[in-house]
């Protein structure tokens, strides 16, 4: 069983690690995984220099992707019913698969994961906040508003590195 332990994988790596963890023979390789991360299936690898790594959330999703793969759901769908969700999420989806799939062994019908509604407010075009259905938020707003502000001056310094500047 994989486990939420620090890891840094190339591409490489990543792709055995699933395969690995898959037992199957004709899964991901990287340009697979470079497709899905461009869908925006998963996340964009954490870049150290000129190299992508991948950790443990890019595991998961790969897995559940696979996993919704498998129940015949065509990848916007699987888009659909991965967008944002956390670890613990993914977990469950993969939970609630592998469950199913010892109660129903050779039959190909599986338990839907839940889904996760999210609510999103367009800021101005290209910039959203997406926010699951439900939260209410834990912290004093002045709390929030610092985290956004932080984000956006992230989110600019991306932009700048991406075009060069």
């Amino acid at each position: 069983m994989i486990t939420d332990q620090p890891m840094k994988l190339n591409l490489e790596e990543l792709s055995s690690e699933v395969i690995r963890l898959l037992k199957a023979n004709n899964l991901f390789g990287g340009r697979t995984i470079r497709y899905y991360t461009t869908f925006g299936l998963i996340d964009r690898p954490i870049m150290e220099g000129r190299n992508g790594k991948y950790n443990y959330r890019h595991v998961l999703q790969l897995l559940a992707i696979k996993t919704l793969q498998n129940a015949s759901l065509p990848l916007s769908e699987i888009q659909t019913r991965l967008y944002g969700l956390s670890n613990p999420e993914l977990e469950a989806v993969l939970s609630s698969f592998a469950a199913s799939s010892k109660l129903n062994e050779g039959s190909r019908s599986q338990i839907a994961p839940k889904a996760v509604l999210w609510h999103e407010i367009v800021i101005e075009p290209g910039l959203k906040i997406a926010a699951a259905e439900g939260w209410l938020g834990d912290g004093e707003p002045e709390t929030l508003e610092q985290r956004v502000r932080e984000a956006l001056v992230s989110l600019k310094q991306i932009a700048r590195r991406a075009n060069g500047g």
